[in-house]
């Protein structure tokens, strides 16, 4: 029996958050306004890490690895360069962040929920 459209529209690859939309099979986001964003490859596997762990501190050394496969170097910025260019195409106000927060010496966090479908 063929399913009906309204069993197609609730997708798991699709990850709601604060009104974005990040849908993984695709590897896109859409706005709040249901426009695409263009997302780098690496900004893309950054927000995927975050929404995949809402909530939760995560450390710069468990983003590096989770999205480059590589521990950081004692002086390295990536991930921190990344989370900068990503707030710029996320946040209403890249200076205030609200989305995506510094935890001073620990690391980041995903602030809204995120829920799946």
């Amino acid at each position: 029996m063929p399913e009906t459209p309204a069993a197609t529209t609730a997708s798991p690859d699709k990850l709601r958050f604060a009104g974005w939309q990040l849908d993984t099979a695709s590897r896109s986001l859409l706005n709040p306004q249901g426009e695409r964003v263009v997302l780098t490859g690496g900004e893309f596997d950054l927000l995927h890490v975050f929404t995949l762990h809402p909530g939760r501190v995560l450390s710069r050394d468990f983003l590096l690895e989770h999205t480059h496969g590589r521990e950081a170097t004692p002086f390295d910025r990536t991930i921190d360069v990344q989370v900068g260019r990503l707030r710029k195409k996320i946040e209403a106000d890249a200076d205030d962040p609200q989305l995506i927060k510094s935890v001073r010496g620990a690391g980041y966090i995903l602030v809204p929920p995120v829920s799946h479908g």
